[in-house]
């Protein structure tokens, strides 16, 4: 058969489809009004009307937008399709009347289906031998997406968008339906909100931001012509990185609207000219979502609550099908985070230390109280970007400060002696509990060191070689007065506090120790000096539960959550419970207060003889009441402080994220970091107190220190321990004026008083007779290595006692 026979073949059975379409549909349409005549159109009409009438109206897939806690900065936005719904009064009246023009100028007319525009279509394709034009009207338009959107399997997707007669019947009936039900301008909203203008723009919200950088009240006559022209083609029309060339078929038909927006009357001839020669003015913005395009500064927090997002099973049975609602819920998602307390906390982040440093630190906030975290900041990028050197920095994605089993953080050094202290304070033992901490111990725990298998650490400064209280300890930072605290309340008890308090300890030999601790009072000695990995919003919010006197809350991202009806998925944007008693943590944060110089309100002193705190300058700068402590690990890996008043708590490290063994430049950054921070975040809130401690946890149950001088060793043991107190032995004897092996002296001395259960300290005399001014005798005591200590009775600067050779 030749071609052009082929063609007036088609044509003819093309003429004959559509006219019994046109007939169906004339008679359907007209037949409640004039009746139909004959038996062929009356069946027509009747098999038209047993067609389904009830369409489906599915949820369309919205864009969630993720806020700062001020509920209008955005942070990120996550979507499958990029659309915000609105309602049509936000919607400028000439972008309406726009799109009416251009693709259905009878819309307000007719009842759904346009029957001349079904008869002129005919006309015109059988006229021009092709199927040139169609006639849906913009609520058969509507329906034909509502059809694809409902669409739950490929067979239904087919019948909802293939080119067949049956399937412009079944729009044409829905249509009609639809007209019955609602009002034409909710049918002219929902078609905005569902309309496809490309280049990722889903409904008319996102098509004004993503052209024009306006939202849609804002669109000209110019803009709205544009965008509604967008509509029947966004591919063939799209003006979107083209030269002048490229944009002419946007421009003509933009053109084209306004010609018909002027013969339906809703402009002028002038007002379309002038609109005809405006520039195009495309400001495009960016169609992009998730975290790596979050809002500068955000994107590590942004990582974290997507990771919170998707573990949470309020949001759906698996990963996929919460990262499924995030991506087409359309939720309103209001963080927790400040937008004033993240720029303050990235701007010391950002003076501290380059993106370009091997070395990572950062700081996280948090909310005593609800665990809302604030601000977190870092000096790295968010994001996949290709670094340079093979490096793993500054681009990354990595959760540096929250942490995973793949990432489970760094070394946090001393801070980790709070949860000594607070299994210590659960059981009973006081701020003024005393121990005689030497410059290296000699521990229970297994580990060896030079003088055998045991573990021995040290003291960072002979300057805390001593008797120390609970309160000085941990002020001063003496190693060797916690490892034998924590043998007197076991690393279990302590390691139960951190969890308490809200660490989480993801690595596996952390994990390996925790379980050999539990089964053995000589494993892992080292916790309280804080060789478990952890990160910053572990530690903030373990301080922040101390803060909150004693009340741990899960840390959380969000304030609120509301789909696009206004309902709230979240019953309680909380989770707290008691992980202490106030009380405990009243005196631990009596105890928090002296490394920052602050003073402990119970009247315990900070410091021993010769010590000092080791953040004073947070108490200096902070004009309020403050507590803290620092952290540093061994060979200075690792830099840590962490923070706190009784409304915010901050943590703070610096360490090299792909190399534990690297000397960090300056481990006291992050006392400086969080301190900074802290000056420019508590401005606008109120100044808090801590509670005071009761009596009973800061002195305790006080009792009279025997005078044992003189006695032999085992007898003072008894009669020390019979007034309720533990003994230690300094088995290197001293001049005294006792006989060899008497007892010389007790530290604290006898007729003193001491806390129950607190450790008096036995010295045993040589037998010499010292006739060294007392005085220098107590500098001595404190630091052995002083010059003045070398001189030997009859050696030239001797420092003799008053009246004594």
């Amino acid at each position: 058969m030749e071609p052009s026979r082929d063609r007036r073949l088609a044509n003819v059975l093309t003429l004959i489809v559509c006219g019994v379409l046109a007939g169906v549909v004339l008679a359907a349409v007209a037949f409640p009004v004039v009746g139909v005549s004959g038996l062929t159109a009356k069946s027509a009409s009747d098999s038209f009307r047993d067609l389904p009438t009830e369409i489906r109206i599915p949820p369309l897939p919205s864009t969630s937008t993720l806020l700062a806690s001020d509920g209008k900065t955005v942070l990120a936005q996550f979507f499958e399709e990029n659309r915000k719904n609105v309602e049509l009064n936000d919607i400028a009246p000439v972008m309406r009347q726009a799109i009416v023009a251009a693709e259905d100028i009878r819309f307000y007319e007719h009842n759904g289906v346009d029957a001349r525009g079904i008869v002129r279509a005919l006309v015109r394709n059988q006229t021009s031998g092709e199927l040139a034009q169609g006639a849906s009207t913009l609520t058969q338009q509507y329906v034909r997406s509502v059809l694809k959107y409902s669409a739950s399997n490929p067979a239904e997707l087919r019948a909802a968008t293939e080119d067949t007669a049956g399937r412009k019947l079944r729009e044409i009936r829905y249509a009609v339906a639809l007209e019955k039900g609602i009002s034409k301008n909710e049918i002219l909203e929902n078609y905005l909100n569902i309309t496809y203008f490309g280049n990722g723009g889903f409904g008319i919200n996102t098509a004004a931001a993503l052209y024009f950088s306006k939202a849609p009240a804002e669109l000209t006559l110019a803009e709205s012509a544009l965008i509604a022209g967008l509509a029947q083609n966004p591919t063939q029309y799209n003006p979107v990185g083209k030269d002048e060339a490229g944009q002419r078929p946007a421009l003509a038909r933009r053109a084209y609207v306004l010609r018909q927006m002027v013969k339906m009357k809703y402009i002028s001839a002038d007002e379309a000219a002038a609109a005809n020669k405006s520039p195009i003015g495309l400001r495009p913005k960016e169609n992009a979502q998730s975290c790596e395009y979050s809002k500068a500064g955000f994107g590590f927090f942004c990582g974290w609550f997507l990771d919170w997002w998707q573990a949470n099973p309020t949001f759906g049975k698996s990963t996929t099908e919460r990262l499924a609602a995030l991506r087409r819920g359309g939720y309103r998602i209001v963080s927790s985070v400040d937008v004033r307390m993240q720029a303050a906390a990235q701007r010391q982040v950002n003076r501290a230390l380059s993106p370009n440093s091997r070395f990572a630190t950062g700081v996280v906030l948090v909310q005593p109280g609800t665990g809302r975290v604030q601000a977190m900041s870092i000096n790295r990028k968010y994001g996949v970007r290709k670094n340079p050197g093979g490096r793993t920095y500054p681009y990354t994605e990595n959760p540096l400060l929250t942490g995973s089993t793949i990432s489970p953080g760094y070394q946090a050094g001393s801070t980790f002696k709070m949860f000594t202290m607070l299994a210590a304070l659960q059981q009973g033992i006081p701020l003024s509990h005393t121990l005689y901490a030497p410059r290296q111990f000699v521990s229970q725990y297994v580990g060896g060191c030079r003088t055998g298998r045991y573990y021995c650490p040290k003291n960072a400064d002979g300057r805390m070689t001593g008797v120390q209280t609970l309160s000085s300890g941990f002020g001063e930072s003496a190693n060797t007065y916690f490892v034998q605290l924590q043998q007197e309340v076991t690393v279990k008890a302590a390691v139960a506090a951190a969890e308490a308090a809200g660490v989480v300890f993801r690595g596996s030999k952390d994990q390996k120790n925790i379980k050999w601790a539990r089964d053995s009072n000589q494993a892992w000695g080292s916790f309280t000096l804080g060789t478990a990995q952890v990160t910053p919003l572990d530690m903030a919010t373990a301080y922040a539960t101390v803060a909150a006197r004693g009340k741990y809350c899960k840390p959380t991202p969000v304030t609120s959550i509301t789909d696009p009806g206004g309902r709230s998925l979240l019953l309680s944007n909380t989770t707290c419970k008691q992980a202490f008693s106030p009380q405990v943590a009243d005196a631990a944060n009596d105890a928090a207060r002296c490394p920052v110089g602050d003073g402990s309100p119970s009247g315990i002193s900070c410091t021993h003889p010769g010590g000092g705190p080791t953040a004073a300058s947070v108490g200096g700068t902070i004009d309020r009441p403050v507590a803290g402590k620092t952290g540093t690990t061994d060979d200075n890996n690792a830099g840590w402080f962490v923070g706190y008043t009784p409304n915010l708590a901050g943590a703070s490290f610096i360490a090299n994220p792909d190399k534990y063994y690297d000397t960090v430049p300056d481990s006291h950054l992050p006392v400086q970091i969080v301190r900074d921070t802290f000056a420019s975040a508590l401005r606008v809130l109120p100044v808090k107190q801590f509670v005071k401690a009761p009596r009973r946890l800061s002195w305790g149950t006080m009792l009279q220190v025997p005078d044992v001088k003189g006695d032999t060793p085992d007898g003072a043991i008894y009669r020390l321990r019979a007034a309720g107190f533990n003994v230690s032995i300094n088995y290197q004897a001293e001049d005294s004026d006792q006989p060899a092996g008497r007892v010389a002296g007790t530290d604290p001395s006898g007729g003193s008083y001491a806390s129950k259960r607190s450790s008096i300290r036995i010295t045993v005399s040589n037998g010499k007779k010292s006739h060294r001014d007392p005085r220098v005798d107590a500098l001595c005591k404190a630091d052995p290595k002083l010059p003045i200590c070398r001189i030997k009775p009859g050696e030239p600067g001797f420092p003799a006692a008053p009246g004594r050779p």
